[in-house]
């Protein structure tokens, strides 16, 4: 009831002030390069399609930029400890875990090749001009990862002599921080230098997320600190030529909400390096565009705690993780109405890690070593007078995974470990296949329809190839014969303006995955000193699942001043086939639900600009969903409403606060730990 009451607010306030103001908004063509690695009119492309601008983002109540995408229909954001979360996973399409959705900024990989996590702290929301989110497979050109879709965060290119922003804000838990973005642009006649600069800090106290029956001596209040920038340079050398370089830096220190001796108790502290290359050319009617990046990640965690017989334990695990890569993508229109796209991709990704017991002599080293290379190609075909649109791709990618070890020295019964050894785990090479074909008709420019096909592949991870050791579920064997999944996915879409200012868009699709990755049980279990004895696991590749679902998206330029949208989805995420091995002891799994996926996703969201204030406000509904693979723990549905108002003066000055979660709905997570409730964010800025 309070969703349907919140709706009726928000569609009363748009009413009510589209009254005051008669001007009528036009509805503009809108761009996309993500979608075929070209600009291209969002309408002529056969796909679903979101394009989420800067000025959406500064109008919400964003603290993370991974908050802004709630705003796209059939994207799930888990991100269930606000700004202190360690990570946020963003997930699309009814696929759980988010090393099947593929995050760029600036069309580079965020997914770590080493195991497809992304970071979503080090990207400062001040500093993105768009975000593209790409729905449904997208391996047939960007390959690994691509399972859901694609999200491309686009970075903003300096367009002034000189301007910047700086801003500073506080709130609650203690939090507070800063902000500085400058940059400035001597481009003249198509060429020319432009610069950016830009800096984050944030610190906060947090809150203790155990629920109030669980508590003990040792839970205490997590914790954050962050900051980080980056710089940007490019030279437009002519129209069509240029050439841009860009580093980002960012170190965190988070919390982990428990201490017995240490100062900072239990923690994780990260590094993150990231660097990139783009040149964008054209010679003749060729466009060429190529990309390098560097991305190096240090991980150092610590964990301290005190086991059912109290007895303390004390532990730290560093990891190391590199990844680089090369693109080199030219587009030509070789035939009449054909434009041909075509490519290839190099990347390397590496992990190289240790865990070290303090109060225990266990010392435990792992690498391994990803690798892709990709060949792609890609038609575009303009039929019937350009009304019926056409994209024919594939691409080919070769994986391998070499130079993987681990060596375990001195173990104990705390790590499970019987006897030192050394392992060397053989060499593997796979090869995927990702075909796609779409289709578009035009009806007219009010109207279309699409339908399509296409294909999204995942390696496995580099941890699940060549890591034994223990995890929250248990002692996890690694298994170095994993090989990659596969998604096949069916779709028809559809979309209408209707007066000019009313968008509605659907989709409905059916997707089959097959060799899909799943945790599963040994049957035996494993002596670990101080607690009960804990099953052992290895990843296989034993399921086959079936995914059927569809999402409609309101798009409502009441007038130029106010605007609303509304989204919801739906997902029947199964697991279709279980081929449980001879002698294996699991459970079947057939017929259950894929974990962390709620079937029911909903927002609806209004903005008002006025000259006395701007406000905006929004409410989310996210359904049940299962944390187990036996479907036996469902985690309870929630609600949040949110809000910003904001005022900014013609001399620069401006000020905002922001209210997350209004209600307080402290809701549980799948790790049975508590959501900050209501928070409240206040700042102010000025632009210059």
């Amino acid at each position: 009831m309070r969703i349907f009451n919140t709706i009726l607010l928000i569609l009363l306030i748009c009413q009510t002030y589209a009254q005051v103001n008669d001007t009528t908004p036009v509805m503009i063509d809108e761009v996309v390069v993500t979608a075929t690695r070209g600009e291209r009119i969002v309408k002529n492309v056969p796909g679903k399609i979101d394009i989420i601008s800067s000025e959406k983002i500064q109008a919400s109540p964003v603290l993370n930029i991974d908050d802004i995408l709630r705003t796209s229909a059939n994207v799930y954001v888990n991100r269930s400890w606000g700004i202190f979360s360690k990570n946020s996973s963003v997930t699309m399409r009814g696929l759980e875990s988010s090393d099947r959705t593929l995050i760029l900024i600036d069309g580079v990989p965020k997914n770590k090749l080493s195991g497809g996590s992304v970071n979503w702290h080090n990207v400062n929301p001040d500093e993105v001009e768009r975000i593209e989110v790409i729905k449904g497979p997208a391996s047939a050109l960007y390959g690994t990862n691509a399972m859901g879709g694609v999200i491309n965060i686009i970075t903003k290119k300096p367009q002034e002599k000189l301007s910047g922003n700086i801003k500073a804000f506080a709130g609650k838990y203690n939090t507070l921080g800063s902000s500085l973005n400058l940059s400035g642009s001597k481009i003249k006649e198509n060429k020319g230098f432009y610069w950016g600069i830009n800096g984050l800090y944030r610190q906060g106290d947090g809150y203790i997320f155990e629920p109030a029956e669980a508590l003990d001596s040792t839970d205490t209040e997590t914790f954050l600190t962050e900051y980080g920038g980056g710089i940007k340079t490019g030279y437009q050398i002519s129209k069509n030529n240029s050439i841009e370089i860009a580093y980002d830096y960012y170190d965190e220190l988070r919390g982990g909400g428990v201490q017995v001796h240490e100062e900072d108790g239990s923690y994780d502290k990260a590094k993150t390096h990231q660097g990139r290359i783009n040149y964008s050319g054209k010679i003749g009617k060729t466009t060429l565009k190529v990309l390098a990046s560097m991305l190096r990640e240090d991980y150092y965690s610590q964990k301290e705690s005190l086991n059912d017989f109290y007895e303390y334990k004390l532990s730290d695990a560093s990891t190391v993780k590199n990844d680089k890569g090369v693109w080199m993508i030219a587009g030509n229109e070789l035939f009449k109405n054909n434009y041909i796209t075509g490519g290839i991709e190099i990347r390397t990704g590496d992990v190289n890690g240790n865990e070290t017991y303090r109060t225990t002599p266990d010392l435990i080293n792992y690498e391994g070593f990803l690798n892709v290379y990709a060949l792609f190609l890609q038609d575009e075909i303009n039929l019937v007078k350009e009304k019926l649109k056409v994209i024919a791709g594939l691409r080919n990618d070769i994986i391998t995974f070499n130079n993987g070890w681990q060596t375990v020295d001195d173990p104990s019964k705390e790590t499970g470990f019987t006897e030192s050894f050394y392992e060397k785990f053989d060499n593997h090479q796979w090869s995927a296949f990702s075909p796609k074909l779409a289709v578009k008709y035009l009806f007219n420019s009010l109207s279309d329809v699409y339908v399509s096909f296409a294909t999204g592949y995942k390696p496995p991870k580099i941890d699940d190839l060549c890591k034994s050791g223990k995890i929250r579920k248990g002692f996890r064997l690694a298994n170095p014969e994993l090989r990659p999944e596969k998604l096949f996915t069916y779709e028809v879409g559809y979309s209408r303006i209707f007066l000019k200012k009313i968008k509605v868009s659907t989709a409905v699709y059916y997707s089959k995955g097959i060799d899909f990755q799943y945790l599963i049980g040994t049957g035996d279990t494993l002596e670990v000193e101080g607690s009960d004895p804990k099953p052992i696991l290895t990843r296989e590749n034993i399921a086959e699942v079936e995914i059927y679902g569809g999402e409609l998206s309101v798009n409502y330029q009441v007038v130029k001043s106010i605007s609303f949208n509304l989204n919801y989805s739906y997902n029947h995420s199964i697991v279709l086939d279980y081929q449980m091995e001879e002698g294996n002891p699991s459970k079947d799994l057939s017929g259950l639900y894929l974990i962390e996926v709620s079937p029911h996703l909903f927002y609806a969201g209004a903005t008002w600009k006025n000259k006395l204030l701007n406000c905006h406000l929004n409410c989310t509904y996210t359904g049940s969903q299962w944390v187990d693979d036996e479907n036996t723990q469902l985690l309870e549905d929630y609600f949040l409403l949110n809000m910003r108002l904001s005022k900014e003066l013609k001399s620069g000055l401006g000020c905002w606060i922001d209210i997350q979660n209004i209600l307080d709905n402290q809701f549980i997570d799948r790790k049975s730990q508590l959501s900050p409730g209501r928070f409240v964010l206040g700042g102010v800025g000025f632009r210059f």
